[in-house]
């Protein structure tokens, strides 16, 4: 900034403005990736591992992917490819075929819960 006249005093401090944010969202994307992904290494641990032939199929099955990312914004989402239907009936419980209810086993709300709170935490160390 040293050396701008007056004139070019808004146009100096928009620019310097434009860079920040770049850098506040490249730090925003840089981080949402890597909360991501150890939210998806947690869920792999703490998932419930079903019986039978395709033990632990569900368990193994979380990923990530940015869903979308914008010019100011970026969405990633967590989920299961292997059994997405079956995160529900895991996590709250569901009625059973023959009468009676099978109890949930929360395990992503509290994976979620963690992530959030790292990527806020992360950031504002960054920032």
């Amino acid at each position: 900034m040293a050396g701008v006249k007056i004139d070019g005093l808004a146009d100096a401090i928009s620019a310097l403005m434009a860079e920040y944010a770049g850098s506040v969202l490249d730090d925003v994307k840089e981080v949402a990736g890597e909360v991501a992904k150890e939210a998806v290494e947690e869920l792999k641990n703490t998932s419930p591992e079903g019986a039978g032939s395709k033990k632990g199929h569900y368990k193994s099955g979380w990923a990530s992917k940015v869903t979308t990312e914008g010019a100011n914004s970026i969405n990633v989402t967590i989920y299961n490819k292997k059994k997405p239907g079956l995160t529900h009936l895991l996590e709250k419980g569901h009625a059973k075929r023959g009468g009676g209810r099978v109890q949930g086993i929360e395990h992503i709300a509290p994976a979620e819960e963690k992530a959030v709170n790292e990527y806020e935490k992360r950031l504002k160390e960054r920032l």
